[in-house]
C-alpha cells in the first residue's frame, strides 16, 4: 500500500508543480503586460483555481513524508503503546473529516458539471477543477487510510509483545 500511495503522490505533486509554474508564468506575464500594454482580465481568478489545485493535491506527498506541522511535545513524553494508539485515532478522525470532504467535493463536482456552472470572470467550466481538488483529497485519505492502519499495526505488535 506504501508503493501505490508513493506513486499516487508523486504523480499529484508532478500535476501540482506543473499547476505553479502556470500560475508563476501567468503572474510574471501579467506584470509585464501591465508595464507595457493592459494586463489580462481574470488572472485573480484563474490564480485562485490554480492555488486549490496546487494545496489540495500536494496534501498526499506532505502526508506521506510527514511534512505536516505536528505538535508532539506532550505526546513524546508518552509510553510508546499510548503514543500508537493516539496516532492510530488522530489518522482515523483526520480520515473521517478528510473523506467527507472529499465526498463532498466529488458531489459538488458532480453537480456543477449536471448545472454546467461556470466561473464569474472568465466564464471558464469549474466542474475540472474540482475533480482535481477532491482527487487531492481523496489521495490524502488514502495516505490517511495508511497511516492509521500502520499505527493500528504498531500497536498490536505492542501488545503482543508485552503480553506473552
Amino acid at each position: 500500500m506504501h508503493r501505490l500511495n508513493f506513486l499516487i503522490s508523486r504523480g499529484l505533486l508532478f500535476v501540482a508543480g506543473m499547476a505553479l509554474l502556470a500560475m508563476v508564468c501567468l503572474v510574471t506575464a501579467n506584470i509585464v503586460m501591465r508595464q507595457v500594454a493592459s494586463s489580462f482580465g481574470g488572472t485573480t481568478e484563474i490564480v485562485g483555481w490554480l492555488t486549490a489545485v496546487v494545496v489540495s493535491l500536494s496534501l498526499a506527498y506532505a502526508q506521506l513524508h510527514k511534512a505536516h506541522v505536528e505538535l508532539d511535545i506532550l505526546v513524546a513524553r508518552f509510553p510508546a503503546r499510548l503514543q500508537a494508539l493516539l496516532q492510530a485515532l488522530v489518522a482515523l478522525v483526520s480520515l473521517l473529516f478528510f473523506a467527507m470532504v472529499a465526498s463532498k467535493l466529488w458531489e459538488y463536482g458532480y453537480s456543477a458539471m449536471q448545472r454546467g456552472m461556470v466561473s464569474q470572470t472568465l466564464r471558464l467550466v469549474l466542474y475540472p477543477m474540482i475533480y482535481l481538488v477532491a482527487l487531492g483529497f481523496s489521495a490524502f485519505c488514502l495516505v490517511l487510510l495508511s497511516d492509521c492502519l500502520g499505527a493500528l499495526k504498531r500497536l498490536v505488535v505492542m501488545k503482543r509483545v508485552v503480553m506473552p
